[in-house]
């Protein structure tokens, strides 16, 4: 617990007697009664039985809360910074617990108004002990668990003499790693007992109730998931490992030659078997790395839901914002390099940023933490060089305006920009470019235009993946013509509110230029405002007040009939570009908890949005229920001579088809967020979902178009086939043995 001058009450009546509760209930009739302590500052209380126990600094006191009397006591030791009580009236224990010390007494009344403390036995190695009571055939015991090592955790048993009981006491052993106790609770059947606990890192464990003495730890759960504020996916790495690696060049020509052609030996004879499973082949099997609230990183297999590692991020604090950074620096494609991951986020010691690497797939540490000033802004780059091991850097910028990056001493930052959003009394959005310094030989980054939003608050900033493909460039449309997309790269929503007015505003702003490509205003709305955004259209959802409604709003931008560039896009190209903005309102007859869509490997693939549902469902929706109609024209069904349908009504109600509901009957409550990635098949996505629970899938917005179904006739097909080799074969005989005997005529 914190230091407070407020002292901090935990109530734990639960084993009280009836009589105890009567005692207090008079007392409480009684009048009040004002007690004075010995302490400066209260640190922490807990109440216990007929108990109030109190702390501060290496002094302690014991309030019997029947008469109000009072026993204070000293240690010597370091100070106390947090107790662990527990018992009824029979049996009453305390554990004052400090830096490197535990100390643990039994609370005895005497016939006086004191009472006498009675030391405990316990492990001289721990440092940190926790205590718990539970009834053995009608007696009660009390328990005293200690973490004597990072996998061994000890419980013993105590009567109300102090008397060790061997049979009850356990020995439990964890595969993996307790970094220490928070917790734990003691559980009974026909004289035997077993053991639950939490964690300080938030692990809920258990074990089973055994006759022997030494037992594991039966079942885990890591709570801190329930508190996700980051999470990323890297693929596994082929099993077999390769003769020859493609990205790594330096080495010989005649040692690259003859690796290079192992590589392809083994390549034909191998074939599928570099990949452990169709999983593997198909990009499917992932290892998702969370970061959760309390700096706790998570590592887990995306197949079977395995943890597979888990370490604390030192001096962890959040962001102000309440967020922090995970970045996938280095993939597994490049073996023998490893890949490697960046946390990013605040120190609690100091207000500087730590960036810190570990590999993802295994939860190593790979580099020591780096240190830098408070920054502003953060990105990744879209690739890595040789130069940088292939590692994408990560760039950063502090509130000085100077450019860090890691890995450090990175060169090509020329034509980088950053988008700066800062919520002052009335926001203000910047664009800094970075220039070199040669002076310094550093860089640094230069505001290139500022936007003020006037009196509004910022609610939400959208922007584009910057690795998203996209397959087509236009759309053709029921005339046949083709009607091209606005595709800027550099494009970003931002969402504003004015709370005076109740109104919602969302603003299409270049963050590159500045410029404002298009701007929405929704009169007597509110929040919360969900968005996704993607190739040349957003979807958003917020309340209607007026109409007392959840509306969709879906927003399609276009350059027209001619194309200004096909081969790059660039904000500074004059004339601006004034795109064709088309939008239409929905009515959705539920909350929306979050949005996503759906992304593929090429972009090929129809794009579904990923609604989250406050009962718990997840809607899989295609885009193109909701898209815009493109004029008042289009209203209506067009039809062409072959009877091909272009264009749809437009339905004011979005609808909610239970079949669309992805995750069945498995409710994800709370849902915080929803994270999409891409697969070696071009029809396949895989979803997760993230709040109180997790659900982790895959969907197929155009179906498996591109995999063969599971009941497919391998068998069937190339009897076919051969059939009609041999066929062609023989007629092939005939029809030249025809020909010659027709030319001897």
């Amino acid at each position: 617990m914190k230091s407070s001058n407020k002292a901090d009450f935990t109530n734990s009546f639960d084993d009280v007697d009836d009589d105890e509760v009567s005692n207090i209930k008079s007392l409480k009739n009684s009048g009040t009664k004002q007690v004075k302590l010995n302490l400066d500052k209260i640190k922490t209380c807990e109440a216990v039985s007929h108990y109030l126990i109190c702390t501060s600094g290496k002094q302690g006191s014991i309030i019997n809360l029947a008469d109000g009397t009072v026993t204070n006591m000293n240690f010597e030791d370091d100070e106390i910074t947090d107790i662990s009580a527990t018992g009824s009236k029979a049996l009453v224990a305390v554990a004052f617990r400090g830096k490197g010390f535990v100390k643990i007494f039994k609370i005895l009344q005497n016939s006086g108004s004191a009472v006498e403390l009675i030391p405990i036995p316990h492990s001289s190695t721990a440092h940190y002990a926790t205590l718990s009571q539970s009834k053995v055939n009608g007696e009660p015991i009390l328990f005293v668990t200690q973490l004597e090592t990072a996998h061994s955790i000890r419980m013993d048993a105590f009567n109300d003499k102090l008397e060790k009981i061997e049979n009850l006491c356990l020995e439990v052993g964890a595969k993996m790693l307790i970094s220490s106790l928070g917790l734990t609770k003691a559980y009974c059947h026909n004289s035997q007992c077993g053991l639950i606990g939490f964690s300080k890192d938030e692990l809920f464990f258990g074990t089973k109730i055994e006759l022997h003495t030494n037992v594991k730890i039966a079942w885990t759960r890591q709570e801190s998931l329930a508190s996700i504020l980051a999470v990323e996916t890297v693929d596994y790495p082929s099993e077999a490992g390769q003769s020859w690696n493609p990205y790594v060049t330096q080495q010989g020509i005649l040692h690259s030659f003859v690796s290079r052609i192992k590589y392809e030996i083994e390549s034909v004879i191998s074939g599928e078997r570099f990949y452990t499973s169709n999983d593997d082949r198909f990009g499917v099997r992932k290892v998702i790395v969370f970061v959760t609230a309390i700096g706790k990183v998570v590592g887990m297999d995306g197949t079977s839901g395995q943890i597979l590692y888990t370490f604390i991020l030192p001096e962890f604090r959040t962001f102000k914002d309440s967020s922090v950074f995970l970045y996938i620096q280095r993939p597994a494609k490049y073996s023998p390099l490893k890949p490697l991951a960046s946390v990013l986020y605040s120190s609690s010691k100091t207000d500087s940023t730590v960036l810190f690497p570990f590999n993802p797939i295994e939860g190593q540490h790979l580099d020591e933490p780096q240190t830098y000033p408070e920054i502003f802004q953060s990105q990744m780059l879209l690739h890595g060089t040789e130069s940088t091991n292939f590692l994408k850097p990560v760039v950063l910028l502090d509130k000085s305006h100077v450019i860090h990056t890691y890995p450090p001493r990175v060169k090509e930052l020329h034509n980088l920009y950053f988008f700066v959003a800062e919520k002052l009394p009335q926001p203000v959005l910047k664009g800094f470019a970075i220039k070199e310094d040669t002076v310094t030989n550093t860089f640094r980054a230069k505001v290139l235009w500022s936007l003020s939003l006037g009196n509004s608050e910022i609610i939400g900033i959208h922007g584009k993946l910057p690795w998203e493909k996209i397959h087509s460039q236009g759309r053709v449309l029921p005339d046949r013509s083709v009607s091209y997309k606005y595709m800027n790269p550099n494009l970003v929503a931002v969402v504003t509110a004015e709370p005076e007015v109740g109104n919602l505003n969302v603003f299409l702003i270049d963050a590159v230029s500045g410029a404002v490509i298009h701007s929405l205003w929704h009169k007597k709305s509110r929040g919360p405002v969900h968005m996704v955004h993607s190739e040349h259209w957003v979807v958003y959802s917020l309340f209607n007040e007026k109409f007392r409604r959840y509306e969709v709003t879906s927003v399609e931008l276009y350059e027209g009939q001619t194309q200004s560039n096909s081969s790059a896009f660039s904000s500074f190209a004059a004339p601006i570009i004034q795109p064709l903005v088309i939008k239409q309102a929905y009515i959705f007859p539920s909350k929306i908890e979050s949005m996503a869509y759906t992304r593929t490997e090429k972009g090929i693939t129809n794009k579904d949005i990923l609604i989250a549902l406050p009962t718990g469902g997840i809607l899989e929706l295609p885009k193109f229920v909701m898209q815009p109609r493109l004029s008042a024209q289009h209203h209506q069904i067009h039809q062409d001579e072959d009877g091909v349908i272009h264009s749809v009504p437009y339905i004011p109600e979005l609808p909610m088809p239970p079949e669309m509901i992805i995750n069945y009957n498995q409710s994800v409550k709370r849902v915080r967020g929803i994270k999409t990635w891409p697969t070696r098949l071009e029809s396949t996505c895989l979803v997760l979902v993230y709040g109180t629970d997790i659900f982790y899938t895959k969907v197929a917005p155009s179906k498996h178009f591109d995999v063969l179904k599971d009941d497919f006739d391998h068998w069937f097909i190339t009897i076919v086939l051969a059939a009609l080799c041999i066929g062609a074969y023989v007629t092939k005989r005939l029809s030249a043995k025809k020909t010659l005997e027709q030319a001897w005529r």
